[in-house]
């Protein structure tokens, strides 16, 4: 719950300025932010990218060393209780309005799709750095999460909206919870 909070309070931060002033409006901040339903026709591409997010995500996993995944520290998002699956989705979420919504929007809008997804993906992979601290044996999960970052950014890109990436990210989290149960 604190990690949803975190992330999404910059983004409330950014609709408070955004919205005040001269024919700015909430509905205007909103969409800038990603934070629209899209389209029914958006969740096409989406349904797209479940796919190669959860076969990725198990070859990480398959790669790294059994040791690695049970050093001290390590706890794998198992997905055990109504609770474990509350948090599960509240992180993707969470992280989906941050790097997607508000830092994929700025940094598209202003550097276009190659460079702006290419700078939004490098900063989703830089909290899951820590992993690396935990054991180095995790590095495998690292490119993963790049690679979805830069897919989740590019249906952000397509859609306009962060809602449909939201939902393959929960989804796919909560298929890697479920397997590692």
């Amino acid at each position: 719950m604190a990690e949803f909070v975190l992330f999404c309070l910059p983004t409330l931060v950014y609709l408070t300025v955004r919205s005040r002033g001269r024919e700015r409006t909430l509905s205007g901040a909103l969409a800038r932010a990603g934070a629209t339903w899209g389209s029914p026709a958006d969740l096409r591409p989406a349904l797209l990218l479940v796919f190669p997010l959860l076969v990725t995500g198990w070859l990480a996993v398959t790669l790294v060393p059994a040791e690695a995944l049970t050093s001290p520290g390590v706890t794998i998002a198992r997905v055990t209780s109504v609770g474990a699956a509350i948090a599960v989705v509240l992180r993707a979420v969470g992280e989906e309005v941050f790097f997607r919504g508000l830092l994929g929007g700025v940094l598209m809008r202003r550097l276009g799709l190659g460079w702006g997804n290419l700078l939004q993906s490098a900063l989703f992979l830089v909290p899951h750095l820590a992993l690396l601290l935990v054991d180095g044996g995790l590095w495998p999960i690292l490119p993963v999460q790049f690679a979805a970052g830069w897919m989740l950014g590019w249906l952000r890109h397509r859609t306009g909206s962060f809602v449909p990436g939201a939902a393959v990210h929960v989804v796919t989290n909560i298929a890697a919870g479920l397997l590692a149960a």
